[in-house]
């Protein structure tokens, strides 16, 4: 509608020099331009009524700073083709609702179902939703537009940064031991309670660890090899609430994918906005490493009430744990209850003993 307010001024300007200089080219110049503008504003009503966007993003993740595809399909009910359509995208990560904005040109839109594709490049990490605001379908000459009703609505995620780490891991750290709901699947241990595997009999092994009832079915000596449990002595709490201290996200990330690098299990932990309670994903490898990350991401960490650490010594207790590292959303953490500390200000290495 804007365009068209923008024509009035010029059609009354023409109007009126035609009417003081009596030109008859002027006068026909100026109601030429108010027909125009009355036929295109008419034709626009009419392809408001017959033209849909919709929003889709195909690969739903992203990684920071680097262009995402986002794909427009478009409905034209029209018997004419589009010279252009202009796509107003607004977007927010969905902890912070504050929203930014791009606008993308799509042409040469035919009739029927068309794909048409952009791309968009997110600053921070996060889960993001994203809008079609003021989508503005042009003339058949591309010159006025009227903005369209209907808005569409996709979500993606951002990953944060990931960058190694400098981290060591002390002889504590590396052979902790405690009571735990998992095992080792390769290796045996310790813990009677759990049998990893039966195996021949050997020199040096002891009697009580001979399975005697299989030894009798076999015909030979065979022995229990016991299981080994999956320890986690290290807990990392994920900052709550905005994300825009991006430093401390990408810190506690990477510092959890160099934990895992180091075979390092460890439990991510958040204060879950859908259940309102601790959650915590157990990271080994590479798929529950993401799996964690991208959990953290999409529930959301809502800023809890109570302090954390003492909060899952209650919920978890008898799971013992060697350190507590909590992030903040102003960019600090604090390690094992000391005081907060900026990422930025942080010794060289992180020593866990």
């Amino acid at each position: 509608m804007l365009s068209f307010l923008v024509l009035i001024p010029i059609i009354l300007f023409l109007l009126y020099l035609g009417l003081i200089f009596e030109s008859t080219g002027l006068l026909l110049l100026g109601f030429a331009a108010a027909l125009f503008g009355v036929l295109s504003f008419f034709v626009l009503l009419w392809l408001r009524t017959k033209v849909r966007v919709e929003l889709r993003i195909p690969i739903r993740m992203a990684e920071i700073d680097r262009p995402f595809g986002i794909q427009y399909e478009i409905h034209n009910d029209a018997f004419i083709p589009l010279k252009k359509i202009s796509v107003g995208l607004k977007y927010s990560e969905l902890r912070s609702r504050k929203w930014e904005s791009a606008r993308q040109v799509l042409r040469d839109v035919p009739k029927g179902t068309s794909m048409k594709a952009g791309r968009l490049r997110v600053g921070r990490a996060g889960y993001f939703e994203f809008l079609t605001a003021k989508t503005r379908v042009y003339d058949p000459f591309g010159i006025f537009f009227m903005s369209l009703k209907k808005k569409g609505i996709a979500h993606a995620m951002v990953l944060p940064r990931i960058e190694e780490v400098p981290v060591r891991l002390g002889e504590a750290v590396k052979h902790f031991y405690g009571e735990a709901m998992t095992y080792d699947e390769l290796s045996p241990g310790h813990d009677p309670s759990e049998i990893f595997d039966v195996r021949e009999f050997r020199d040096g092994d002891k009697l009580q660890r001979v399975h005697w009832k299989l030894s009798a079915r076999m015909d030979e000596l065979m022995v229990k090899e016991n299981a080994l449990p999956k320890t986690c002595p290290i807990l990392i709490f994920m900052p709550e609430g905005d994300l825009e201290a991006q430093g401390i996200l990408d810190y506690v990330t990477s510092l959890s994918f160099t934990l895992m690098d180091l075979k390092c299990g460890h439990y991510v932990i958040w204060h879950s906005v859908s259940r309102n309670d601790l959650l915590r994903v157990r990271v080994d490898d590479e798929e529950s490493f993401y799996f964690a990350i991208t959990a953290y991401l999409q529930d959301g960490a809502a800023g809890s009430p109570y302090d954390r650490l003492e909060r899952y010594r209650e919920k978890y207790r008898g799971e013992p744990f060697l350190h507590g590292i909590v992030a903040d959303g102003e960019g600090r953490i604090s390690l094992d209850g000391e005081p907060f500390e900026k990422v930025k200000d942080l010794p060289g290495e992180l020593l866990l003993k």
